[in-house]
């Protein structure tokens, strides 16, 4: 993962340990602490529609090239700047992911964005541990459209519990046959 994704992540993650900590506060603090956070985050968001404007008002492809860098993204996100519709960056995650998973010997494909859900289809022919593989397919998808609130991934197999044995091989081995039952 690129070290702007891991600090991004790192960003995220204290900012939501400090707005809870800031929920638990007495009322005119908590009231006070939004207060100022709003006014730091209309501040950024006048000054990046700004510098918005002066880059489209050059000509430069910088607009495009922000709205494909993570970080930069996120924060055009943040203020509802980004120039991208949801879907091109779905599309975009989802390329990302498909290559990463296409290296790996597996398949990942977009099947359709709806109300606020994103379905894609992974194929593999072996199995993947299914829970950092949806980890990892959410955690881009929600990054690059956090207006979407559910991830369908068809198709992902998780592997039997090491301990599981199928009913058919138990009834077998009391001569049960389990196409009976």
């Amino acid at each position: 993962m690129p070290e702007n994704n891991v600090r991004s992540q790192e960003w995220i993650d204290k900012i939501e340990a400090l707005v809870h900590r800031a929920e638990s506060l007495d009322a005119p603090a908590r009231a006070v602490t939004i207060d100022l956070l709003q006014a730091v985050l209309d501040f950024h968001a006048a000054a990046l529609d700004r510098m918005l404007e002066i880059t489209a008002e050059q000509g430069s492809n910088l607009i495009e090239q922000f709205a494909g860098d993570d970080l930069a993204s996120s924060m055009l996100l943040l203020h509802d700047l980004h120039p991208d519709d949801l879907e091109t960056r779905v599309h975009r995650a989802v390329e990302k992911l498909a290559g990463m998973f296409r290296s790996l010997g597996a398949e990942l494909a977009l099947i359709s964005i709806e109300t606020g859900t994103v379905r894609l289809h992974f194929e593999s022919v072996r199995s993947w541990s299914g829970t950092p593989v949806r980890a990892s397919v959410e955690t881009a998808i929600f990054q690059a459209a956090p207006e979407i609130s559910t991830v369908i991934i068809e198709g992902l197999k998780e592997p039997a519990p090491a301990n599981f044995v199928p009913v058919s091989n138990l009834l077998a081995g009391n001569g049960v046959n389990a196409s009976h039952l």
